[in-house]
């Protein structure tokens, strides 16, 4: 059986410890081979009529990031292919990043680095505390209830978004519609979105939504950078409508160099790199191990999108 594994996303030392666990399966670095049965890819633009046509034996794509907007799912249903994605593997870093875009703007950072250049001793008095706070997260998935875990050692007051309203862990309250939406947009000192991009979320968080913020409340996005109007939540900092942003997905990616949101002192703007993490490829080749190991011996993948 042969299995491709994308060479630019995943190093050799993790391609060696693979092949060393399963030495009845040839591992391949180009998808020039016909018969290939497994391909385990980064992205999902690698799903294309094209790609798949040239791959008849294909039977699972492992994609080996957690978000698969893009996806052509009517592709992959005719051609019969079991779709996984990397739940589990990003949520830790996305966490923490999340945690430093808050202190970095609630403990004025920007400032006191730009101070540091110029040697400037000056203080910033009655900065903001996390402490006791309320926090709406928009996503309760594996990096909402990561994000949550931690800020509850802040001792917030967390209110979760999403369609089902059974109780969550490390949520004190769970809303699902527009009415318990607007509440949460309302009431948070901190609104973080981790919602994925879909045809239901794509410029979900309109002006009209935005707008319903408090004006000391910061928002951040580790999502996608259409699930928000970008223009609308710009003119709303500009404003100081909202507090401030922290924002590591835009639209476009990369954003343009003179896009005025680089230049606003109450935004932090990180390139698409929360989920950076010295542990990142470890996860996925143990992820990327268990689940062929699963497929080998007929077990139940792990993490299947596309039922």
């Amino acid at each position: 059986m042969k299995v491709y594994i994308d060479p630019k996303f995943i190093v050799q030392s993790d391609i060696k410890q693979m092949i060393d666990a399963f030495p009845m399966v040839e591992f391949v670095d180009t998808i020039d081979h016909f018969d290939i049965e497994v391909a385990m890819i980064p992205w999902a633009n690698f799903i294309t009529d094209e790609n798949l046509s040239k791959l008849p034996n294909l039977k699972w794509i492992q994609l080996l990031s957690a978000g698969y907007d893009g996806t052509d799912f009517n592709l992959l249903k005719k051609h019969q292919i079991i779709y996984t994605n990397a739940k589990d593997i990003y949520h830790i870093s996305i966490a923490e990043d999340v945690l430093t875009k808050i202190l970095v703007l609630n403990r004025n950072y920007k400032i006191y680095l730009d101070n540091m250049k110029q040697g400037i001793w000056k203080p910033i008095r009655r900065e903001p505390e996390l402490y006791g706070s309320t926090v709406g997260i928009l996503g309760t998935g594996s990096i909402g209830k990561e994000i949550a875990k931690r800020l509850k050692a802040f001792d917030t007051h967390i209110i979760g978004y999403r369609k089902s309203d059974r109780p969550e862990t490390y949520f004190d309250e769970i809303v699902t519609d527009d009415e318990g939406l607007s509440y949460l947009l309302k009431t948070s000192d901190y609104v973080i979105v981790t919602l994925p991009l879909n045809d239901k979320t794509e410029y979900f968080l309109s002006k009209e939504k935005l707008s319903l913020m408090k004006s000391n409340a910061l928002f951040i996005n580790i999502a996608r950078g259409k699930v928000v109007d970008q223009d609308a939540l710009s003119e709303l900092l500009k404003d100081k409508k909202i507090r401030g942003a922290g924002l590591d997905v835009t639209t476009p990616e990369p954003l343009p160099k003179d896009h005025e949101l680089w230049s606003m002192p109450n935004v932090v703007i990180t390139p698409h790199n929360s989920s950076s993490s010295n542990h990142l490829l470890s996860r996925l080749t143990e992820l990327m191990t268990e689940n062929l190991s699963n497929y080998l011996n007929h077990r139940e993948l792990k993490f299947i999108v596309n039922e």
